[in-house]
């Protein structure tokens, strides 16, 4: 009899059938049991450590080119200011994990990098525009639904604010209020990629897609980043900037 399900007898109605149904035999299931259930989409859970990423089909507008030529880093970085900017900015920090949780009809998607907790529902037919923010206390990183094509989760967002984009992997990118994403998490074993196709017909010629792929971390956990804004960026370092510029990379 196959587990969770429960026994059926050929004499079950009247008083005899009320008494067998009282007595029936009913066997749950084990965590291995359910989790085997899920299939390969159980295989996304867990903490994951970012191992190589790619940015491919990167057209800029004329905007986009201009926006770029102006970046600075000192000052556009919102992370200087204890601010992710962007989910792909927080991905491509080398080091902190991310890590992921599944649920009935949500998702968490944890980032060490800036403390962001995400929360992404998961329902047929839900827009990302109706959805709620996915990091209340950062409204500025949008809206996003979630749902399954096969065994791979499906993230939609919108609702972004205009901004940098990215400072790291792709730095000096810009994102208008236009930009929509959808993010592709897909399992493979102890390996996971990420995929997010971004489209801005402000900043951007074409879709552009950054590729992340992560190994899992065994036992792996997140630990707090607890950023302070006052040692975030670089002012505490002008006190005791020389007074003279520094001498060029490759002088002796």
């Amino acid at each position: 009899m196959p587990a969770g399900r429960a026994m059926r007898f050929p004499w079950s109605s009247g008083v005899v059938g009320a008494y067998a149904i009282a007595m029936i035999l009913f066997v749950p299931l084990t965590p291995a049991q359910a989790q085997g259930n899920q299939g390969k989409r159980a295989e996304l859970v867990g903490v994951w450590i970012v191992d190589g990423t790619k940015t491919e089909n990167l057209k800029l507008t004329p905007e986009g080119a201009a926006a770029r030529a102006r970046y600075d880093h000192l000052h556009d970085d919102p992370a200087m200011r204890c601010i992710p900017a962007t989910f792909k900015r927080v991905m491509h920090t080398p080091s902190p994990p991310i890590e992921v949780r599944l649920h009935d009809d949500y998702a968490e998607i944890n980032y060490e990098f800036m403390d962001v907790r995400r929360r992404v529902p998961i329902k047929n037919g839900l827009a990302a525009k109706d959805a709620p923010y996915t990091v209340p206390q950062f409204p500025h990183l949008g809206r996003s639904a979630g749902h399954w094509e096969g065994e791979t989760l499906v993230v939609e967002s919108t609702d972004l604010k205009a901004g940098l984009l990215d400072s790291l992997g792709d730095p000096g990118l810009w994102q208008s209020d236009q930009m929509q994403t959808v993010e592709r998490f897909v399992p493979s074993g102890n390996k996971m990629q990420v995929i997010v196709t971004m489209t801005d017909p402000v900043q951007f010629l074409e879709p552009v897609t950054t590729t992340f792929n992560y190994l899992k971390l065994p036992d792996g956990k997140l630990l707090s980043w607890d950023c302070v804004p006052e040692e975030a960026g670089y002012d505490r370092f002008k006190e005791n900037a020389p007074k003279q510029p520094l001498p060029p990379r490759n002088s002796p």
